[in-house]
């Protein structure tokens, strides 16, 4: 398994049992239903890098990860990471709607050529 350009995934079969590796520039994140691959993986993969062990996954790419267990659930969350987006933009005020615009609404081709403000394009680019 591999995704490019910026994120990387690794997968590894052996014996059959299944390490999963995600990698984003210095993230990582390692899921493995063996122990004993899971320790002798990182044990290999420290021999070359310097690696750390915060615990178990509870934030990864901003997203926030919340485990359950019991029922077997895990819940993703980026409710931080749009409060801070919307704290940015001036819109913590904002109220929610179930569509951008009104329904039915047609859009048409400006019929200039302006060039776009390139403050502008940063910023919308961000959101």
């Amino acid at each position: 398994i591999g995704f490019g350009p910026d994120g990387v995934m690794f997968r590894l079969d052996r014996g059959g049992q299944k390490l999963i590796v995600s990698l984003y520039v210095d993230d990582g994140v390692c899921a493995c239903d063996s122990r004993e691959l899971y320790d002798s993986f990182l044990t290999d993969l420290s021999k070359k890098f310097t690696l750390s062990d915060s615990g178990k996954l509870s934030w990864y790419l901003g997203v926030a990860i919340d485990h359950d267990r019991e029922k077997g659930i895990s819940t993703l969350s980026q409710e931080t990471y749009i409060d801070t987006l919307l704290e940015r933009f001036s819109m913590t005020d904002a109220h929610p709607v179930p569509t951008p615009s009104e329904l039915g609404v047609r859009l048409i081709k400006a019929q200039s050529q302006q060039t776009p403000d390139p403050e502008a394009t940063k910023k919308y680019q961000q959101m």
